[in-house]
């Protein structure tokens, strides 16, 4: 083992970020003893390619249930679950991955299951002879091996497309059969890495039911990654925004909102009898400013209470006449939400 000091952080990777403890508002999908260590903790924890960087001194604790991993495509999402499957080592901080350290640590394997996010299914094998490949993997016995696929595959509702060759599956088939093998050797800890990109929205819904069952009937615990904060809400109140490698945010999700709610927000409302509408709007309180866009059929609204100004949005309807074809935010994509929450 070398005795050389590690090499110094770049410059652009700060230590002075304080650890962020996850909240737990509310009860999560399993109960967990109050004496149980948590799943996942992260200390400056950091990654960096040359002078690419990959997570910049990352803080975080996850415990039993849902988590989701929400941050933009660069975040650091990817880097963060191979640091935790150990195929790839911090430069610096530490990780304890159910109180063990990662890297190196081939034996905790057999607790992680990891479904990444690009495609690596060999499309001319059918799923029943990926999923014996995969157990050969796992050195499993034929007998446990074929009861084991008859369950998997029966969770992620695959039973009668087996026998057919994975080239000629459907993107939610191909979701659901990683799924299938990742849950093959019985796993306590889950990573999904973006299961939802490219889905269609019956796919999509189908995936996020499944998420929810995994936990809650069968008792693992999963941490899932996204760019969509709406799709993460729809499995768990527990999440961690990611940006630029740093953990800007994490607890309940409510709480977050609430943090993002307190900034203006720019909603575009489109229709008739906006001059009416517009005129309602400008005596609100939460109103900061009204204009129109390219014509008197879109008005340009900003406000500081978003939540209020939907709610009070039917009853301005009727008192003005006025009629909404398309009303929407600006600012719910991702990147307001980082953008404001690291200050720029």
């Amino acid at each position: 083992m070398s005795s050389q000091a590690p090499p110094p952080l770049p410059p652009e990777i700060s230590n002075d970020i304080p650890p962020l403890p996850m909240s737990h508002g509310g009860p999560p999908p399993i109960p967990t003893a109050a004496h149980n260590s948590p799943i996942i903790q992260a200390s400056f924890l950091s990654k960096w390619y040359g002078n690419v960087i990959g997570l910049n001194g990352l803080n975080v604790t996850i415990s039993e249930g849902i988590t989701g991993i929400v941050g933009p495509n660069g975040a650091g999402k990817s880097t963060f679950f191979k640091l935790i499957i150990g195929t790839i080592k911090s430069n610096a901080g530490d990780l304890f991955v159910m109180g063990q350290r990662p890297w190196g640590n081939s034996r905790q394997l057999a607790d992680i299951g990891f479904c990444p996010d690009y495609e690596f299914l060999p499309l001319d094998m059918t799923g029943q002879q990926y999923l014996e490949f995969l157990g050969g993997l796992h050195a499993m016995d034929k007998s446990s091996l074929d009861k084991r696929i008859s369950e998997v595959t029966g969770i992620v509702k695959m039973t009668k497309d087996m026998n057919r060759k994975m080239g000629g599956y459907s993107k939610g088939m191909k979701q659901r059969l990683k799924i299938a093998g990742a849950l093959l050797h019985s796993p306590k800890l889950l990573l999904l890495d973006e299961p939802l990109s490219g889905l269609d929205p019956l796919a999509r819904r189908d995936i996020i039911l499944l998420i929810k069952r995994l936990n809650k009937d069968y008792g693992h615990t999963i941490i899932v990654s996204s760019h969509v904060l709406h799709e993460i809400e729809r499995m768990t109140h527990n999440i961690v925004l990611i940006y630029k490698g740093r953990a800007v945010a994490s607890g309940e999700i409510s709480q977050i909102r609430n943090l993002i709610s307190q900034h203006p927000h720019n909603i575009i409302v489109e229709g008739y009898k906006m001059n009416e509408l517009a005129k309602a709007l400008v005596d609100k309180d939460y109103t900061v400013s009204v204009g129109y866009n390219e014509n008197r059929f879109s008005l340009s609204v900003r406000v500081t209470r978003p939540d209020d100004f939907f709610n009070d949005m039917p009853e301005l309807l009727e008192q003005t006449g006025s009629k909404i074809e398309r009303m929407y935010s600006e600012d719910d994509n991702l990147e307001s939400v980082f953008k404001y929450l690291v200050g720029w």
